[in-house]
């Protein structure tokens, strides 16, 4: 499947240029947005609605192709007077082997061979929006995508050339139809969706709210999900309006109810009632681990005389004995409610899904976020990914920092004790990876206070300055520590002790919250492999910062730091406390917490066979961290 690598946002409100990164080190399918009040966290989520393949019953919210809107509220804020330019939301998108293979097979009804080598480079797509005088032009789409190809028995490939009559077949064309078809699509659930209109009109009509047009769209996705061609214009709408005119009487309505017309009506209906009990009902024990009280979701519907006889859809939930709306049910309930509707149908889909969610759950107590923020993991699997924004606390994660952004809008400054946020400087919301910024900014600390909060850290002094090492145990930070000090050589990084090898997890989250560069380094054994794996799946941290010895030195590979050491050091130390069988593990480790603390010369502690393999994996990550600098 196509896999979108980055959005590239350029003029988007007060975006002048933001790029949002999905394939970052990190290996993690949440990526959030921290930031706080005004900082431009919606801006840029409201952006990324509009990419090619967003979802229209959620771009239909905003100013774009499927709103009745002109456009205005695109512009950056501080040119809206007289805006002559394009806005553009892009990406930067990879097509994987098997989509590079159904191109060619596509070709080859061109009579084409097409050539892969540059099909595996990275391709654009991007959305623009042109402007006149802040008037709203057109809006198209733009692909870049390099085909060269030859005939079949052609030996030599060059650029594809487009047919100039639009009537002929192009394999150009067909090629972006396909990818655009397969390529993730982008579903923004916006908070204020929670605030379902009592009735949902299934027609278009004069000054529709936008959340009446979201949810009459979600309705007919449902349809379309069940693959019987229903629609709610032919199969609802149509047969009121035939009714209504064969009959020409002003009790037309009443005899309607009370005819035979009106069941394949309820027909339609009764399947989207059993299709959003199924998924929603489904999907909140699934993701929730718990059963839910609400045992049937049904969808009632009507025709308002007093609205020119348009029809009408409510939301009922009933618990087995008792029936009620759910616009009147509690916040939570309608939040989780929208959440899981909107979720679960588009997991539905045959293509993966990028969930974006804005502030989710900002109004609901802390257990309710923690719930939400469990629930993400299981949504965002198998391919699909979310993006979430926040400023609470309990909506960090610190497994997924690697992947978050700190958003801010150079408008104001939090940081100043003086002007309350009240500068008059033109909105620029700029997107910051999170460790690059605390890296670069450590003490604009209120910019990233939520993850503070969650952690409730204060760096220790003793620790020193970043980059690290981090390894296994005590016994392995002994040991370099003392080799260092052996053979009197300095480097540009830190040793910090793990607590075994599945149990590091709160050094990491603390160098995760402070975007420290680190490495974890584990041995090589079956405990260092499976913890390895745990680290890559439940932490995100990419090859780059998780290793075992093997990756230092081949040789080392099947070996525990204890192995490393050798055997000319389990005699040095068997000798030293004078026991009469090889030390245990635990002894070596006090060997070498002893000597580290020894005054004087300690070059006699370890033989120079294993000061050698020691120093070795010290050198190795002084080159390493040096690269990185």
């Amino acid at each position: 499947m196509p896999k979108i690598n980055k959005f590239i946002i350029e003029n988007f409100k007060g975006i002048e240029k933001a790029e949002i990164d999905l394939e970052r080190k990190s290996a993690s399918p949440v990526l959030t947005l921290i930031g706080l009040n005004e900082s431009g966290k919606t801006t840029i989520l409201e952006a990324l609605s509009h990419f090619i393949t967003g979802d229209r019953s959620v771009s239909s919210l905003f100013d774009g192709p499927y709103a009745k809107a002109t456009g205005l509220g695109l512009i950056p804020m501080h040119r809206k007077a007289a805006f002559t330019g394009k806005i553009k939301i892009g990406a930067e998108i990879s097509l994987s082997e098997e989509d590079i293979e159904t191109l060619q097979e596509l070709a080859k009804k061109f009579n084409l061979i097409l050539d892969s080598a540059p099909l595996r480079n990275p391709i654009k797509a991007i959305r623009t929006f042109s402007f006149e005088d802040s008037t709203l032009k057109n809006n198209n789409s733009f692909w870049t995508i390099p085909l060269h190809a030859k005939k079949l028995r052609g030996k030599k490939f060059s650029e594809y050339q487009r047919p100039k009559d639009s009537d002929e077949d192009d394999l150009w064309l067909d090629c972006v139809n396909l990818i655009e078809d397969r390529l993730q699509q982008v579903s923004y659930f916006p908070t204020f969706l929670v605030d379902m209109p009592a009735r949902i009109y299934l027609q278009e009509h004069q000054d529709e709210s936008a959340q009446n047009r979201h949810y009459r769209f979600v309705l007919q996705d449902i349809l379309d999900s069940l693959d019987e061609g229903l629609s709610l214009e032919k199969h609802v709408a149509q047969r009121i309006q035939d009714y209504k005119e064969s009959q020409k009487t002003a009790t037309w309505l009443s005899m309607f109810f009370g005819s035979p017309s009106k069941t394949p009506i309820d027909s339609v209906f009764q399947k989207i009632s059993s299709a959003i009990t199924k998924e929603v009902i489904g999907s909140w024990q699934r993701v929730f681990q718990r059963a839910i009280s609400a045992k049937s979701i049904s969808i009632d519907w009507n025709v308002d005389a007093e609205k020119g006889d348009l029809p009408y859809a409510t939301f009922h939930v009933s618990d087995g004995e008792s029936k009620y709306a759910i616009n009147e049910r509690s916040l939570g309930f309608r939040w989780f409610f929208s959440f899981l509707l909107f979720t679960g149908f588009s997991n539905g889909k045959k293509r993966k899904t990028i969930f974006i969610f804005d502030e989710p759950a900002a109004n609901l107590h802390a257990k309710a976020q923690a719930e939400l923020l469990t629930s993400f993991s299981k949504i965002a699997s198998d391919g699909n990914k979310i993006i979430y924004s926040t400023h609470s606390h309990h909506m960090i994660n610190p497994r997924w920092l690697g992947a978050a952004y700190i958003v801010e809008n150079a408008a104001l400054d939090y940081d100043s004790s003086d002007n309350f946020g009240l500068d008059t400087k033109p909105t620029n919301i700029t997107a910051t990876p999170y460790r690059q910024f605390v890296s670069s900014f450590p003490t604009r600390s209120s910019y990233f206070q939520p993850v503070i909060e969650k952690l409730e850290y204060i760096p220790p002094e003793i620790v020193g300055s970043a980059p690290y090492l981090i390894v296994e145990g005590i016994s392995d930070f002994y040991a370099l520590t003392l080799a260092k000090r052996i053979a009197g050589k300095t480097y540009s990084f830190n040793v910090l002790p793990g607590s075994g090898s599945g149990s590091s997890g709160p050094v990491l989250s603390q160098l995760l919250a402070q975007g420290q560069e680190f490495v974890l380094l584990l041995d090589d054994d079956s405990e260092g492999k499976k913890a390895v794996a745990k680290y890559a799946d439940e932490w995100f941290i990419g090859p780059d910062n998780l290793m075992t010895l093997k990756s230092v030195d081949e040789s080392f590979g099947g070996m525990a730091m204890e192995k490393l050491l050798g055997n000319e050091t389990i005699e040095l130390i068997q000798s030293h406390l004078e026991i009469p069988r090889p030390p245990s593990k635990k002894q070596i480790g006090w060997y070498l917490a002893e000597s580290n603390a020894a005054s004087g010369d300690v070059t006699d502690r370890l033989p120079q066979s294993a000061i050698e393999k020691l120093v070795d994996i010290l050198d190795h990550f002084e080159i390493s961290f040096t690269k990185t600098a």
